[in-house]
């Protein structure tokens, strides 16, 4: 069977135009370099939403009367904390983060069959409406909380925190406090969402050139129209290509390895307390919503890495099949050589580490989850 191929590049540099549109709120742009304006808005995101906010948890701390503000706070303490921890990795990682941007253009500049186009092309639609559905679901976490402080009649904020005045003494200060609250949680959730997303978004991507690049193998040495001579440059061609594929991976391993391991001790400790307040001490329905959303938010922090990045570790399997179903025993010796030798390098699965530790694996997710749930057992036991 003939297969159209459409010299017409696709772009898969698009999958990431969600993300650049919210992360231009708290500071981080595609630009190689920033300009001072940039700088000084970068600044001060680090300084106001992130440094006030994690004073004020720190601080109240130390006027906590009980079990209950415990719970209360030390989750988003860790959360805070977390937050600023991974966006000042990624911060740090950016113009690599950019730079893969280039390899992508190479794997793009392939003759592609046109529905592998369209697949590259379905992937970025998707990628695309992910970032907006969760944009949206973490704004509902920062809403539900400020609703449930804003239906207090001026007697709780969004969270449990110290100021260095009374917010009490008027309703003026009150909403002008919670106003200046809400506002400073709604640029952490962005920030959480560049922290979340952006390693999963490339290995969707990712996977995609992988599975291609597999088609691509697999194919090799089965035209009857092309010599020998043809299908050793194809596979040479498909080699380069994997390079490219594996340079890419190094660079995301490096740039999540450290955010992945801080989020996996976070969530583990957030999701415990946070359940041991729905379960254990008596709420509203207002907070129980809240709690349960921002329950839901801790969990697919970590989701979303573990499942995308399990689906690139699992293709990678794939690609010794790959070697094996081209046809490579009616070729030159040179060929099968070349064959052996790159199924040789291609044998282990490319496993992605957090903090160069612990798999990023569904697996590991449901033990991060068992571990929540041991930390719960134990809170309850002191409670």
């Amino acid at each position: 069977m003939e297969v159209q191929i459409i010299r017409s590049k696709v772009n898969t540099e698009r999958f990431l135009n969600g993300i650049w549109y919210y992360a231009k709120f708290h500071g981080f742009y595609p630009d190689l370099k920033y300009n001072f304006r940039q700088k000084a808005f970068v600044t001060f995101v680090l300084v106001v939403p992130n440094i006030v906010t994690i004073l004020s948890f720190l601080t109240q701390l130390f006027y906590i009367r009980d079990i209950k503000e415990f719970s209360d706070n030390f989750p988003m303490n860790i959360t805070v904390v977390t937050c600023l921890l991974k966006f000042s990795v990624i911060l740090k990682m950016r113009l690599k983060l950019i730079g893969i941007n280039d390899h992508f253009a190479k794997l793009d500049s392939m003759g592609l069959t046109e529905r592998q186009v369209e697949k590259l092309e379905g992937l970025i639609l998707f990628c695309n409406r992910l970032t907006s559905v969760v944009a949206i679901f973490y704004s509902l976490v920062s809403a539900s909380t400020a609703l449930n402080a804003a239906l207090s009649n001026g007697k709780i904020l969004m969270f449990n925190v110290w100021t260095p005045y009374d917010f009490r003494q008027s309703m003026c200060i009150y909403w002008t406090t919670l106003l200046f609250q809400y506002s400073c949680f709604c640029v952490l959730s962005l920030q959480n969402l560049t922290n979340d997303l952006t390693a999963p978004l490339y290995f969707i991507i990712l996977r995609a050139h992988l599975e291609i690049l597999i088609e691509r193998i697999q194919n090799v040495g089965w035209d009857p129209t092309k010599t020998q001579e043809e299908n050793y440059e194809d596979f040479i061609g498909c080699i380069e290509d994997h390079r490219i594929i594996m340079e890419i991976y190094k660079t995301l391993q490096n740039a999540i390895s450290s955010t992945i391991f801080i989020q996996f001790a976070s969530t583990a400790v957030a999701v415990a307390m946070e359940i041991l307040v729905i379960l254990f001490f008596v709420i509203n329905f207002t907070q129980l919503m809240m709690l349960f959303i921002s329950t839901v938010a801790a969990a697919a922090q970590i989701l979303f890495c573990c499942y995308y990045v399990n689906n690139f570790t699992v293709v990678t399997n794939e690609l010794v099949t790959a070697i094996y179903f081209s046809n490579i025993f009616d070729q030159s010796m040179q060929f099968r050589k070349t064959a052996i030798i790159f199924m040789q390098m291609t044998q282990k699965p490319k496993v992605v580490l957090a903090g160069k530790m612990f798999p990023v694996t569904l697996v590991t997710f449901a033990s991060i989850m068992r571990t929540s749930y041991s930390i719960l057992t134990v809170a309850n036991q002191l409670r």
